[in-house]
């Protein structure tokens, strides 16, 4: 492994990135420009990529620890994004098991916990077109890998070797990390969204938070000047001129103004007050799915009726099968709400978080304390 190196800023914390599946280090130029010197972002190169793409594209989590460890001695974050996040973590953990300082922050991007698969590595064997196709419409990646033979021939051997590793991976149970862990979702991300992103609360005993982006699955590449701003906020950097947030609703495990939270688990006793379709779509679910599905229309209709004084039975939801914001239909009141619902981890084991808000688009800054539960 090799680090892109900046000069040294002494009064920065380090912030070590690691790409997404196909990515290389210049996938955080533009994060860094944006950055200005309020962190100190330093990518980690990974073999067959810019400047190494003449070395075969295979990695180990082994070689980026010993391309951090020398760096450990003055304060440091890593942030990974998407395959970078799973990679991230494991270097936490080997860097552990070193007994070397350990980062200030986690920050993991777009990306399944690592005890979860990932549903996209399964394209990993389908033929080239396939296999693009795939990436473009649900990761964002470059519409141009379709139509460009040389694009193609070079970023190809690198996605599947990415996403041979990917699904070659196993999660192994060790202790949460003492180490805070905040999760970044795309707002859009159809792939990977903020419910699914809660899931990293498992893995640290130190807190954790979830933050959205207004962008999808690659908001790294498309709206770098946000997440610098809540890069920013993570590492105690100025963040006066990185932009503001419209719509940005903040929460912690206790309700706020204008935002209604609900936990909602029993099937049986909510069923009856569902609209006709959404328990209709709720039925035609496999078996072992409908009482999650049902607490989640549930607690998203408590939470948009608490904040709304709207009468349940007069909206519905168009499509509670989404990983994003929902929309509600029925009440011209409710034209402009949205309601995000997400799978709280628990120690029984899920809750359903509903969060209403009146926004096309719902950015959300959620933070539970170490040793949370309900």
């Amino acid at each position: 492994m090799s680090i892109a190196t900046q000069p040294p800023l002494s009064t920065t914390v380090q912030l070590f990135c690691l790409p997404y599946a196909g990515g290389a280090a210049g996938a955080f130029r533009e994060l860094r420009r944006v950055a200005g010197g309020r962190f100190e972002v330093v990518p980690i190169q990974l073999p067959g990529r810019e400047e190494r793409g003449d070395e075969p594209p295979e990695f180990s989590v082994s070689a980026l620890a010993d391309e951090i460890a020398p760096h450990t001695g003055r304060p440091y974050a890593i942030y990974g994004h998407s395959m970078g996040a799973r990679l991230a973590f494991e270097v936490v953990r080997e860097l552990r098991r070193r007994g070397l300082p350990l980062p200030e922050r986690l920050l993991v991007g777009a990306a399944h916990p690592p005890d979860r698969r990932v549903p996209l590595a399964a394209t990993t064997d389908l033929p080239d077109d396939a296999f693009i196709d795939q990436l473009v419409r649900r990761a964002g990646a470059q519409p141009e890998l379709r139509d460009e033979p040389e694009l193609r021939a070079w970023s190809l051997p690198i996605l599947r070797a990415d996403f041979r590793w990917i699904r070659a991976y196993r999660y192994l149970a060790e202790p949460p990390l003492d180490v805070p862990v905040v999760a970044f979702a795309g707002a859009d991300d159809q792939e990977v969204g903020p419910g699914d992103l809660l899931g990293w609360a498992r893995h640290t005993s130190a807190g954790f938070g979830l933050r959205t982006v207004a962008a999808g699955h690659l908001f790294l590449r498309d709206a770098p000047t946000e997440l610098a701003r809540l890069l920013a906020e993570e590492l105690g950097a100025p963040t006066e001129d990185l932009g503001t947030r419209a719509g940005e609703v903040r929460v912690s495990a206790v309700p706020s103004p204008g935002v209604a939270i609900c936990g909602v688990t029993p099937y049986a006793s909510i069923v009856e007050a569902l609209d006709p379709e959404e328990a209709g779509w709720i039925e035609s679910a496999a078996e072992e799915e409908r009482d999650r599905l049902a607490a989640r229309v549930a607690a998203a209709r408590q939470a948009l009726g608490s904040a709304t004084g709207v009468p349940p039975d007069r909206f519905a939801f168009t499509d509670p099968a989404t990983r994003g914001a929902w929309r509600p239909v029925g009440d011209p009141a409710l034209e402009s709400w949205r309601v995000l619902v997400l799978p709280l981890p628990v120690r029984q084991g899920e809750a359903v978080l509903a969060v209403a808000a009146p926004y096309e688009r719902i950015l959300l800054r959620l933070d539970l304390a170490p040793g949370w539960a309900p």
